[in-house]
């Protein structure tokens, strides 16, 4: 009882944010109510247009096809009808050639199934042996009527859930992946300036436990803002308020600074599996010296300052980058230096120091290698452009000018024969 009433309480939540604010809630409730209108459309279209019979597929066609982006919603509606296509054609085929029985109807599904599982064809692969199974059993795949008429509900269907899509609040996802991006760059520099202060201080086991427990989270979900990104791109394409009021977005810069933001994460997650190690006594990992973390934190501390300023291209900021990945390199080297030159009291422990200064220096280079091309959301400026900067706008001022230089050639014709 308890469990429904958390799950109905946290439902009314997210239809609040939905309500008062953009973000993934409100996303959802756009494409519920588009789904619902695409439908009801659909299923009028087939009634009204088409006099359906059993109205069935056009409705069906349009609650499949309305998706969270204009190129997923086209590519479904393309795959929907090629199922359906394919289905209806296998089954009129063969009723027509070889009529149905136990053991054509054996070997069509068997087809089918095989046509289904097509990559191209992706969730809707399963329309195919279900549409040919409906017209063998249901028209013995002979009616004409039945094929043609399916077909034209279902491509009806497809078109109408498409430009539903389109029209009704063309959906753009721009918010949750820049929140995603900013939100990965400000935990990494975070983790970092932690390690920095803990290790200036009393850590140990437990304490190294989770920075490397908190890294190997992070590297878990880069990949899921990789899709948050791939989606926000791919929802700017075909999309009518992208036209008219396009956003100023350098997804690939953020892609780039997700990918970086990882392969860093991968050598910060090795330095906190090091200190574990090293913290817990494990065999032939001795902890460094109290004196050798304190530089070294030093340098994570330089690295999450660079981390901090990592995808800004302000001049300001540029110049943190460069000083902080200047300062952090300088510490590392010298520790390098000093670690090959003193001698050890516990030889294991030049394993150690080496896999500590080795990860800061993969790190350090990963942060490095991405400092013209990586990209993070700031708040310098608007994200949506004016629509004086769409393509759309610049088609409608090239179509004015024509209109004007044609108008302006006819009056003068004009004139001239009169004259």
């Amino acid at each position: 009882m308890s469990q429904w009433r958390d799950d109905t309480t946290e439902r009314v939540r997210a239809l609040r944010r939905a309500v008062h604010r953009p973000g993934p809630e409100r996303d959802a409730l756009l494409l519920l109510l588009k789904s619902a209108v695409a439908t009801v459309a659909a299923w009028q279209f087939a009634v009204r247009v088409l006099d359906s019979p059993v109205p069935f597929y056009a409705p069906m066609a349009a609650l499949l096809v309305v998706d969270r982006t204009m190129v997923r919603s086209i590519s479904a509606s393309a795959q929907r009808v090629a199922a359906v296509v394919l289905g209806l054609g296998v089954a009129w085929v063969v009723a027509n050639l070889l009529g149905v029985t136990w053991w054509t109807m054996f070997g069509v599904i068997l087809v089918a199934l095989v046509i289904g599982r097509w990559s191209r064809l992706g969730d809707h692969g399963i329309q195919v042996p279900a549409m040919v199974l409906l017209s063998l059993i249901t028209a013995k795949g002979t009616d004409e009527q039945f094929t043609y008429l399916t077909i034209v509900e279902t491509v009806a269907g497809g078109v109408i859930g498409v430009a539903t899509n389109a029209i009704v609040f063309a959906p753009l996802h721009l918010t949750k992946p820049r929140q995603r991006v900013a939100a990965l760059a400000r935990q990494v520099r975070d983790l970092l300036a932690q390690m920095a202060d803990g290790l200036r201080g009393e850590w140990d086991g437990d304490t190294a436990r989770e920075w490397y427990r908190a890294g190997t989270a992070m590297v878990e979900r880069a990949p899921l803002v990789l899709d948050d990104i791939h989606t926000g791109r791919e929802s700017t394409r075909f999309n009518l308020r992208q036209n008219l009021r396009p956003a100023d977005i350098d997804w690939q810069g953020y892609e780039r600074t997700v990918t970086t933001l990882r392969r860093a994460l991968w050598q910060v997650t090795g330095i906190g599996r090091t200190l574990v190690d090293a913290a817990d006594g494990a065999e032939h990992h001795p902890a460094p010296s109290a004196t050798f973390l304190a530089r070294y934190a030093e340098a994570l501390a330089a690295m999450s300052v660079a981390v901090s300023q990592l995808g800004r291209h302000e001049e300001e900021a540029t110049r943190k980058f460069d000083e902080s990945v200047a300062e952090a390199r300088i510490v590392l080297v010298d520790l390098r230096e000093e670690v090959r030159r003193t001698p050890l009291a516990d030889p294991d422990q030049w394993s150690v120091y080496g896999s500590l200064i080795s990860d800061s220096l993969r790190a350090l280079g990963e942060l490095e290698s991405a400092r013209e091309s990586a990209a993070v959301p700031t708040d310098t400026g608007p994200l949506r452009l004016p629509p004086t900067r769409s393509t759309a706008w610049a088609r409608l001022q090239r179509l004015r000018a024509h209109r004007a230089t044609t108008h302006h050639a006819e009056v003068e014709g004009e004139t001239t024969r009169r004259g």
